[in-house]
């Protein structure tokens, strides 16, 4: 009786939410990008549909929302989507849960990698647009998918800005890696039939993770003929070796494709862990702030002076094992742009993004600052904010060549270090002094901002460098300390920092562009 009261309540839930949803155009006024397809939609078989070419949004509100949306990318192959057991059926046990859930009828690539990535993240963009509107929290917005919408959902957990980091992820039996071809031939659909290696590694999300990668849970079969779970079971690795917490459910049988059907023989099982996962087990930080949020991930993490000198060649160093001052605001600057890592890491680092040789480092934070603004991922707020200026006269590093390794033994390294500090030096710049920083910081001084620390030492511009962290009211440092010999967060405020340090004279602060890090 009581199984009997239960298909009946689904039901009348089922055809209520029925009546509810709406579905919104992604690109009201035309998409920015196209494959090539033309002509209608076609529904090939029930309700799997194929030449999908305009994308819309399906959005299901709950009657008592608990401020949670998931966007659910149904799988196909890239070639069509399977719209209602990895769709719309989802519908009634979301919004029973007070998730409102949106159905995603994304574009099919046709050899366009950007095309149904670019819809995925127009659509979280605009659930953040609408979430005062329907009650959702902009920072507990998910991405969900089923086999190839499941790297789809992936790639926009592994490949993402500011604006569309999604906050968590749930993959069901996902299609991850582009290195093995499935059954399906999904690779061929998203990239084509000769794709590059870099292709091929780009759209591999196990090699895309970071500490940054949004939670994740993953559910699968072992006995899947058309993904093997070695898709995500290596996801799942790739996210433990990164630190981010991450559930896996591996169940005996039940092939590929089974979604939210009954005659899934696990499907009671894999519902609840899901049910219990989005209410105990999701974890969104309170800080939502990009910076701030990854750059905490490295609190504890070594300081050592010197960690790209390494090399005899100057090549792009990756090691987050061990950070000085300013590459662990380069690391964490790198994952909060989103997308590549090492692409970023190098625009960061490097004089327009070029490595050539040692000189084309930008040593000097004030060149490294001038630099981000040039290329439009970093906004120079003290300028905008202090009227205080300061003219530039940088000598240091090739006055003192001793104190660098690889100047020590390089006249023509010493020759283009004095070159490009005369090409720098005159240059004006707005600084604040530290009689003007109150503990409480400034209005215009927000989390995550990176603190420049500048200084009195003849020929030096900036001594230290760190991260805006904002404590019981007061505005502290994070940063990687040379004293203490880790990444920590200041126990004295800031203000108490630079009038304990004599040769500190106040800060420049700089802020992440989150319009211009695509």
């Amino acid at each position: 009786m009581r199984r009997l009261l239960s298909i009946i309540v689904s039901l009348i839930t089922a055809i209520t939410f029925a009546q509810q949803p709406v579905e919104l155009p992604l690109w009201p006024d035309g998409a920015p990008n196209s494959s090539g397809l033309t002509g209608e939609e076609q529904e090939v078989r029930p309700h799997f549909i194929t030449n999908v070419t305009y994308p819309t949004m399906t959005v299901y509100h709950p009657e008592k929302p608990n401020g949670m949306a998931i966007i659910m990318c149904p799988g196909g192959g890239y070639r069509g989507l399977g719209m209602d057991g990895e769709g719309y059926d989802m519908a009634p046990w979301f919004c029973g849960q007070g998730i409102t859930y949106i159905v995603l009828k994304y574009r099919m690539p046709n050899g366009h990698s950007e095309v149904p990535i670019s819809d995925a993240e127009q659509a979280i963009r605009m659930v953040r647009q609408h979430a005062k509107e329907w009650n959702v929290n902009p920072h507990k917005v998910g991405i969900m998918g089923a086999s190839a919408g499941g790297h789809l959902a992936s790639t926009i957990a592994t490949h993402y800005n500011s604006e569309t980091r999604p906050d968590f992820q749930i993959l069901l039996y996902p299609v991850v890696t582009m290195m093995q071809v499935t059954r399906g031939n999904t690779r061929e659909a998203l990239l084509g039939k000769n794709p590059t290696m870099e292709q091929i590694q780009k759209f591999s999300a196990e090699l895309q993770v970071t500490p940054d990668t949004p939670q994740a849970f993953i559910a699968l079969t072992s006995d899947d003929p058309s993904v093997p779970p070695y898709h995500g079971v290596n996801y799942y690795l790739a996210l433990q070796k990164n630190k981010v917490p991450a559930t896996l459910h591996v169940y005996p049988t039940g092939g590929h494709g089974w979604g939210f059907q009954d005659s899934f023989k696990y499907k009671q099982q894999w519902t609840q862990e899901l049910e219990k996962w989005l209410r105990d087990g999701v974890v969104f930080p309170e800080d939502s702030e990009p910076m701030l949020r990854i750059g905490k991930s490295y609190l504890g993490t070594k300081y050592v002076a010197n960690t790209l000198d390494q090399d005899e060649k100057e090549t792009l160093v990756i090691r987050t094992d061990a950070v000085d001052c300013l590459t662990f605001v380069e690391y964490t600057l790198a994952q909060a742009l989103g997308s590549s890592f090492a692409d970023n890491l190098q625009k960061i680092r490097y004089r327009d993004g070029i490595i050539n040789g040692y000189p084309s480092r930008l040593h000097y934070t004030s060149e490294w600052i001038e630099n981000g603004v040039r290329h439009g991922f970093l906004t120079d707020i003290t300028a905008k904010n202090s009227l205080h200026t300061n003219k530039l006269a940088l000598s240091y590093m090739s006055a003192h060549p001793w104190q660098y390794k690889k100047m020590a033994d390089s006249p023509e390294n010493v020759l283009q270090m004095a070159e490009h500090e005369k090409a720098i030096s005159g240059k004006v710049v707005h600084w604040l002094p530290k009689n003007e920083l109150p503990e409480a910081g400034l209005p215009w001084i927000m989390n995550g901002d990176i603190i420049a620390i500048t200084t009195k030492m003849s020929g030096l511009d900036i001594a230290h460098v760190g991260i805006a962290a904002y404590r019981h009211g007061k505005l502290h440092l994070l940063h990687a300390s040379s004293t203490l010999g880790k990444v920590v967060v200041s126990d004295e405020p800031l203000n108490h920092m630079l009038n304990n340090n004599k040769s500190w004279t106040g800060i420049r602060v700089v802020r992440m562009s989150h319009s211009k890090n695509n």
